[in-house]
């Protein structure tokens, strides 16, 4: 699992974003807090600055106007830039904040009348230029700032916070996975506190005792399948093969057909107790090569019968044989369970097996599949309308795929004919 998709990565995350937020929040709050307690400022130091020339020009008639870095005095609206004028011509006397269209920000104005003048004399004071001389850090940058030493610290707090967290979990996580189904320790949830995670490992100890259960139960039955059915199977198997030998049959071809149909009946019986029982198991068995052409043959020689009375040309074309590891039973299994239904659905045409070495494909001219049923034959008794079967071999040959590693392509058009392929893992 990567990382980015762990709980710990959320974790680390979440306190990152959480910080963030509360950052941009009391940046906010700082700045809304410091734009108002200068703004209240500056109109402290323009009230100043008025009563002051008041005061000086009262004693003095001849008082200059104050001008400084920061403030600029014009006597009456002429005087006034004009991208101020209209912003200033109504005002009345006293203090008031303006906006600079040119520079987009605030700018406060005071506004003088004297006793002696008519024309209005107007103070400005430029307070952005005040604020950025004399602060040494941009409010601007006091997010940037915060979330740069926010950033380190918070990884390394969080990571050290889901170590901690996870920790309990970690420990659950290899005790679990070391869990043997057939051998689960009888205190694995007394390991843990008395919480969530405890409660979680004796949810998962319970799961595991229900499974282990199922499972016993399962090769109980497995053991007792394989028993029960195989014994009558070799009983009737063994009574065909003594009558097939008795002399009284070539004289008698009544009986000579019966046998042949209870023969193969019995060899299919075989082939389905096997598969069932190879799917039931856990293990895949002993891993051994076999040759695909090899399997391929003996399944076309074991449903030779299916098209005896068919016009039907079959054809078998090994371009470059395969050699699979894995049991020859597993792999006929697959492969006659292919030809079985190639064999059964071709009323006329051609039946064509090609082994190339990556693949076996089975190729019919036969009924088809159904476009509405072609994404569903692999499921469990899914079958065609004249099918005599019950529905499962192709979900057999899809279930030996998944098991083993292997590719399953259906391919098939009502009345033209069905394409099936296994393409082999490489080995």
């Amino acid at each position: 699992m990567k990382f980015y998709q762990s709980l710990r990565f959320r974790i680390v995350a979440g306190i990152l974003v959480f910080g963030t937020l509360l950052i941009l929040l009391n940046t906010g709050i700082t700045l809304f807090i410091m734009r108002n307690s200068m703004s209240r400022m500056i109109a402290n130091l323009i009230d100043t600055e008025v009563d002051t020339f008041i005061y000086k020009y009262e004693k003095d008639r001849t008082t200059p106007l104050p001008h400084s870095k920061y403030i600029n005095m014009y006597e009456g609206l002429e005087t006034v830039p004009p991208q101020f004028k209209d912003s200033v011509k109504d005002l009345p006397t006293g203090v008031h904040t303006i906006d600079d269209p040119d520079k987009k920000h605030r700018i406060h104005v005071g506004v003088i009348q004297l006793p002696d003048k008519e024309t209005p004399y107007f103070m400005f004071f430029h307070g952005k230029e005040f604020f950025e001389e004399n602060v040494w850090l941009h409010p601007r940058q006091v997010p940037l700032i915060s979330l740069a030493l926010l950033l380190i610290p918070g990884i390394i707090i969080g990571y050290i916070i889901s170590r901690m967290l996870f920790a309990p979990v970690v420990t659950l996580m290899e005790q679990i996975r070391n869990l043997n189904p057939d051998n689960i320790p009888a205190r694995l949830s007394q390991k843990h506190a008395n919480n969530e995670l405890g409660m979680l490992t004796r949810t998962v100890e319970t799961t595991m005792n229900r499974i282990n259960a199922f499972i016993q139960r399962e090769k109980q039955f497995t053991r007792d399948a394989s028993h029960e059915l195989r014994t009558p199977l070799t009983i009737v198997k063994g009574a065909v093969e003594i009558m097939e030998t008795q002399p009284e049959l070539a004289a008698n071809p009544l009986l000579k057909n019966p046998l042949k149909r209870i023969s193969r009946s019995v060899r299919d019986m075989e082939t389905t107790i096997e598969t069932f029982l190879w799917l039931a198991r856990e293990e895949n068995g002993t891993a051994e090569n076999c040759l695909v052409a090899t399997v391929a043959e003996k399944a076309i020689s074991d449903n030779q019968y299916l098209i005896e009375n068919k016009d039907i040309q079959l054809h078998m074309d090994i371009r470059q044989d395969k050699s699979v590891r894995v049991k020859e039973e597993v792999l006929y299994i697959a492969i006659t369970n292919l030809i079985r239904n190639a064999f059964h659905f071709t009323s006329k045409g051609s039946v064509t097996i090609t082994i190339d070495g990556a693949q076996i494909e089975i190729a019919d001219t036969g009924m088809g599949i159904e476009a509405d049923k072609l994404d569903s034959v692999t499921q469990s008794h899914i079958k065609g309308e004249k099918s005599q079967g019950f529905g499962l071999g192709l979900s057999i040959v899809s279930r030996l795929c998944k098991r083993f590693g292997w590719q399953l392509a259906i391919e098939s058009e009502p009345k033209k004919g069905t394409r099936t392929r296994i393409m082999w893992q490489d080995s």
